[in-house]
């Protein structure tokens, strides 16, 4: 485990995709986006494992507490246009979830965090995320760590209140 000092001791590890308290901590992420945007949508987005090149935890005072993932999106679709792409080398955060108890410790900057250095390491050039105007503190922390608005991509890039971001790595 990495450990990263904040306000709170906050460690974050590289686990398995499929590691249960990963499981777990996404199917909370997936709860607490129905109950902000008022549905379940979220709940079917189907992401290949194959793809993720990175799932981490964190833990404050040693409770699992958090979790996000990257995904290799390099070449794949990104629904901007009828033949449109992502850029070779880039990288989707994808599922940074904080417990609500765990918030305002700076555990999702130090997820966030260690996501990029992983994302780096793995020969990412850039990474890109969506989130939604319903998570502004989301919006902020991105907006704090160096990520600039671009144009909507993927599922919901028709959706007024989708957000997405970039950042060179």
């Amino acid at each position: 485990m990495t450990a990263q000092t904040c306000t709170s001791t906050v460690e974050v590890g590289e686990v398995p995709w499929d590691h249960p308290d990963a499981v777990a901590l996404r199917a909370e992420a997936v709860a607490d986006l129905g109950r902000r945007y008022g549905g379940d949508e979220d709940a079917r987005e189907v992401i290949d494992p194959a793809t993720i090149v990175t799932t981490v935890l964190a833990r404050l005072g040693g409770a699992v507490v958090g979790c996000g993932s990257v995904r290799d999106v390099s070449g794949t679709r990104d629904n901007r246009g009828p033949a449109s792409t992502h850029p070779a080398a880039t990288g989707e955060v994808k599922r940074v979830f904080v417990a609500p108890a765990a918030r305002g410790h700076g555990v999702a900057r130090s997820i966030m965090g260690d996501l990029e250095r992983t994302a780096r390491r793995a020969g990412f050039r850039r990474l890109v995320l969506e989130t939604g105007t319903a998570q502004p503190e989301a919006m902020g922390l991105y907006e704090t760590l160096g990520y600039a608005s671009i144009e909507s991509y993927g599922r919901y890039a028709a959706e007024a209140d989708q957000r997405c971001y970039g950042k060179d790595l």
